[in-house]
């Protein structure tokens, strides 16, 4: 079985129009860097023409990839072809999330869509790049014998037994990871005129999807049709998340889900909460990507 994974790497967007955070470029590169352990897969990466030679450095030069393994292409973020919508509705947002872009949201789709087109591959997955994190990562799983980077971002989950099973538990439909979404509040949602039967319970994510090539095609081709919807009869703009739990719910027959309760780990850090004790009732994200590793 020949897998895809499709990601993008855009770290110089803080302050700029299209929005996204600050200080992200070390993180990103490092974090694509453990993703690679999926040796077993190709990676596309998706990023901009200032940033291009930078990263063939990194990972060709410095790291000792290849185009086998990595192919970087460049996407100018002005040709997503919501970018004049999104534009507008930006401009009477104030509350918008500025450490955001949703160019690069709704360009996850287009990206994998137009890869799904290649023979070469039976499974395409979209995956964030900046997925694998201290944040998300508990350190018994992080590498603590290198140095600062690795520390923080070189995960040993991220492995071929990982892609593996990952493959297995999609079989004929499309995996997302599904967040509880009322014990823990994570996000709002679309309003309830687009539910067949409306439901928040759960906020699916942006950072992993995908299955065997023609269902991610229609998949693909089912979120370009919701967000048209949605941009076409809102003033406001949102996540690509929402509009995925949205498709979730309507067409819940395409799904495989990875359930999880909440993002911390028990050795995360937060004022006047029990983690340890938390994490022993809810179930962590990285929870999916250990058992992933452990069928």
């Amino acid at each position: 079985m020949r897998t895809l994974f499709v990601t993008c790497l855009y770290s110089k967007l803080f302050g700029s129009e299209f929005g996204g955070r600050d200080s992200r470029d070390g993180h990103y590169k490092n974090s694509l860097k453990s993703l690679l352990k999926m040796s077993d897969a190709k990676f596309i990466c998706y990023t901009s023409e200032d940033q291009i030679n930078d990263l063939k450095s990194f990972f060709y030069k410095q790291n000792k990839f290849n185009e086998d393994q990595i192919q970087f292409k460049i996407f100018d973020l002005k040709n997503c072809e919501y970018h004049q919508k999104i534009s507008e509705l930006r401009k009477t947002q104030s509350n918008l999330l500025h450490d955001r872009c949703y160019e690069i949201q709704y360009s996850k789709f287009f990206w994998c869509l137009k890869n799904c087109d290649n023979s070469d591959f039976d499974y395409v997955f979209w995956i964030d790049a900046g997925l694998s994190h201290s944040g998300l990562i508990p350190p018994k799983y992080l590498d603590q014998t290198k140095g600062y980077w690795e520390k923080y971002f070189e995960s040993e989950l991220f492995n071929n037994k990982l892609l593996n099973n990952l493959i297995k538990h999609t079989g004929e439909q499309i995996v997302v990871c599904a967040k509880e979404n009322q014990r823990n509040h994570w996000s709002k949602t679309l309003p309830k005129k687009y539910y067949n039967n409306y439901s928040f319970d759960r906020h699916i994510i942006g950072g992993l999807f995908g299955g065997k090539k023609e269902n991610l095609k229609n998949f693909c081709n089912l979120f370009d049709e919701n967000i048209k919807n949605v941009l076409n009869n809102e003033t406001e703009l949102f996540l690509e998340e929402n509009i995925m739990s949205l498709m979730f719910f309507n067409n819940n027959e395409l799904f495989n889900p990875l359930l999880f309760d909440i993002w911390w780990h028990e050795e995360d850090f937060i004022p006047g909460v029990d983690l340890k004790e938390l994490t022993l009732k809810e179930k962590s994200f990285y929870k999916i990507i250990e058992n992933l590793n452990n069928i």
